[in-house]
């Protein structure tokens, strides 16, 4: 694990240049504090600051082919590097280290392109190869690594595992990249910006499960190696159905627990964080240690999840999370270089922090949802796939019928919301169904920037003919909220302390083999996550088995009113604030004064606005 850093192209040479790489891994050092390395290989400069997790003493990058024609950096963990290097090793290639770096240049170098069909991990990595004078990015499956890019005026290309480590890279090449009023438009939807375009202009995230190789004169080439398939295979019995989930399940974990430092796990009360724990206890035993957040309110979970780290018979870490909310939104703002609104942000850098001081890789029970289908949205999609012939009138009349206002938080809230997306186009119900921020009707009126294109196409772009509403639901949230949203929020509180997480329930063998089972297996009975839960039935509590969900939330709504408030007020409300050249500034006070549109998340909405606004005061300073 690691960050990454470089160019290629015209002027890699220049010692200015060399200098620019040195200013991106230092603004990027947190990724990896261990080792940092560099190296100018024809027309590309390469380097990385390493977390030493595979090999601490071997592991060094960039790492070079025996003759020096191939160079490597990497950033991730490839879990399958044993299975794959015995073959390697057959086919005549020697290794001098024990690291899944070494075993990915050799694979390259025995495979080519094609050698990334066979990782299974995390990564983001970059090879320059001499012999042919091109140098290949690439990143994995559902984008848990970053990798940005841009060009340099005189033809180059310049990447890094984070926007803050790329700028400086551009500003040496004479670049200074100019807002994107695009970004900004879809933020105020989607609360993120979406990948594979960012906050800047001319900057873009690699997309997942793809490589780029790009050759003389900008010469590109992109190759889709892998994308969400929801093809169903023949049906087979359910019993047989728990016994494949449950192998892969423990597969994806097993080689998830490859590490030469300390590793620990994350635990909740949830059912996700569960799995993963029994699944690593059967394995690490008893000196397994689990992490527990305690906060403060109904949402608190420790002793659940100390109940099951008893009965696991495992360790546990109390872990109690006291938050300063001024403190927290600086600090997200500042570490995740775009704005960002998932307040859950702020408890994942707390937690994070405390993490890193017993432990450097930790499991956690992320993709779940997105797998196993876990959010009620994806029960309502299901059920108006299997009762279609209703779903719009019903839509329309809750439309006419359910007052806006209504449709706001808690259980019946989100209830009533579900009801009322019924009635709208498929793009229009995605972000009413997540977000709830604002809609292209509303930003036609209120928007005050470049003209923009409607958020709603990156929905659309997503949607695929013949689908299934489950199914679709699911490659949606893969591609946008998971994406931009969770993965993000994950590896940047993470990586800001120097923490490696890891995801077993994102393993794309998992993935592949649930999302081909018929809706009917994946959600018996209506239930979110019934697939999941009935697996594990009567290997953990049913406490744990038939809980409800429960997001990683904080109390923004009182924050806002109580201990942000002053920020609002000397930020948001005053005619200077920079929102205010974005959005009309009469909209702007009424939800910042919560007077204002009470259809939509109007806390998120809030949160949102007050994030861009210190974002943009950051960035112009």
């Amino acid at each position: 694990m690691c960050g990454i850093s470089g160019i290629f192209g015209p002027g890699s040479s220049d010692p200015r240049m060399d200098r620019a790489v040195q200013d991106s891994l230092q603004k990027i050092r947190h990724r990896g504090p261990d080792q940092s390395g560099m190296t100018t290989v024809g027309a590309a400069t390469l380097g990385m600051t390493r977390l030493a997790v595979m090999d601490p003493a071997g592991g060094h990058q960039p790492l070079q082919s025996a003759d020096g024609a191939v160079t490597l950096v990497f950033n991730g963990e490839i879990y399958n590097f044993r299975e794959l290097r015995a073959p390697l090793e057959a086919a005549g290639h020697v290794f001098r280290t024990s690291s899944d770096t070494e075993v990915l240049l050799a694979s390259y170098l025995e495979h080519g392109r094609a050698a990334v069909a066979d990782l299974v991990g995390m990564f983001a990595f970059a090879i320059h190869d001499a012999r042919t004078g091109e140098l290949l990015l690439g990143r994995d499956r559902f984008g848990k690594k970053p990798l940005y890019y841009s060009d340099l005026p005189e033809g180059g290309l310049c990447f890094s595992s984070e926007l803050k480590g790329l700028l400086p890279i551009l500003e040496r090449g004479g670049v200074k990249p100019g807002l994107s009023a695009q970004g900004i438009y879809d933020y105020l939807s989607l609360g993120v910006v979406p990948q594979p375009q960012t906050i800047y202009e001319g900057v873009h995230c690699l997309t997942p499960g793809t490589t780029m190789r790009i050759g003389e004169g900008r010469r590109r080439q992109e190759e889709i190696f892998w994308a969400p398939d929801f093809t169903k295979s023949p049906a087979h019995p359910i019993a047989k159905v728990r016994e494949q989930v449950r192998s892969l399940v423990r597969d994806a974990t097993r080689v998830r627990l490859r590490s030469d430092v300390p590793l620990g796990v994350f635990l909740s009360g949830g059912v996700d964080s569960s799995v993963i724990a029994y699944e690593t206890s059967l394995v690490v035993g008893s000196s397994l240690e689990s992490f527990t957040v305690k906060s403060a309110g109904e949402l608190d979970e420790s002793d659940v999840a100390a109940r099951t780290a008893r009965a696991l018979g495992i360790k546990n870490t109390v872990l109690p999370l006291t938050m300063d909310p001024v403190r927290g939104v600086h600090d997200v703002v500042t570490a995740y270089d775009q704005p960002f609104a998932d307040s859950s942000a702020i408890p994942s850098m707390a937690i994070s922090r405390l993490a890193r001081e017993h432990v450097t890789v930790v499991l956690n029970g992320d993709g779940g949802d997105e797998v196993f289908g876990g959010y009620r949205r994806h029960v309502a999609a299901h059920l108006a796939t299997r009762h279609a012939r209703w779903v719009a009138p019903a839509g329309r009349l809750a439309e006419r019928l359910i007052p806006a206002s209504a449709a706001r938080r808690g259980p019946l809230g989100f209830g009533l919301r579900l009801a009322r997306g019924l009635g709208l186009d498929p793009a229009e119900r995605y972000l009413a169904w997540t977000t709830d921020m604002l809609r292209e009707g509303d930003k036609r009126d209120a928007w005050r920037g470049p003209a923009c294109l409607p958020t709603e196409r990156i929905v659309t772009q997503t949607l695929a003919p013949g689908l299934s509403g489950l199914d679709q639901q699911l490659a949606s949230d893969t591609r946008i909220n998971l994406l931009s949203d969770l993965l993000v929020k994950m590896d940047m509180a993470t990586m800001a302390y120097s923490l490696e997480g890891r995801s077993p329930l994102l393993d794309h063998r998992l993935a592949d083999y649930v999302w081909s089972l018929p809706d009917t297996q994946r959600l018996p009975r209506g239930r979110p996550k019934g697939l999941l839960r009935d697996t594990y039935r009567g290997l953990l509590s049913d406490e744990v088995i038939s809980g409800k969900k429960r997001g990683f939330e904080i109390p923004m709504a009182s924050w806002l009113d109580c201990e942000l408030a002053p920020m609002v007020q000397d930020l948001v409300v005053p005619s200077s604030a920079r929102v205010k050249g974005f959005l009309d500034p009469v909209l702007v006070d009424a939800v910042m004064l919560g007077q204002g549109m009470p259809e939509r998340n109007t806390t998120y909405l809030r949160y949102a606005l007050l994030v861009l606004e210190l974002w943009l005061r950051q960035e112009s300073q």
